[in-house]
């Protein structure tokens, strides 16, 4: 991962990722299929690329994720911060309400690896 470059925003430094990582998620009912584009200690940044019709994630719920990393696959949870749809895609940022501390698990792995 390199850092991103850029007006950071945040307390902490996310980093872009050289390789999206395939996420799925659900809400009210229907499973999604997105790539998460940046991650740091705090949140994470996500892209859904295609039909998105009915799609409305809104700041403050709560969403569900699993992410597949080079390290496997994790689970996550986190509030939607910020929404938007961008040309074809649709694109949010979300804060981690639930995400492991386990050095091993794949996501924390991922947060805190160099790659």
């Amino acid at each position: 991962m390199s850092s991103y470059q850029g007006n950071e925003r945040r307390r902490v430094q996310r980093r872009k990722l050289v390789t999206f990582s395939p996420s799925t998620f659900s809400i009210n009912g229907k499973e999604y299929r997105a790539l998460m584009r940046d991650v740091s200690e705090l949140g994470a940044g996500f892209k859904l690329d295609g039909p998105h019709e009915g799609l409305e994630l809104e700041p403050g719920s709560e969403v569900a994720f699993a992410v597949r990393t080079p390290y496997g696959e994790s689970q996550c949870k986190g509030k939607i911060v910020w929404s938007r749809e961008e040309d074809d895609s649709y694109i949010w940022g979300m804060q981690f309400t639930e995400l492991s501390q386990d050095e091993q698990d794949p996501l924390r792995s991922y947060i805190i690896s160099p790659f």
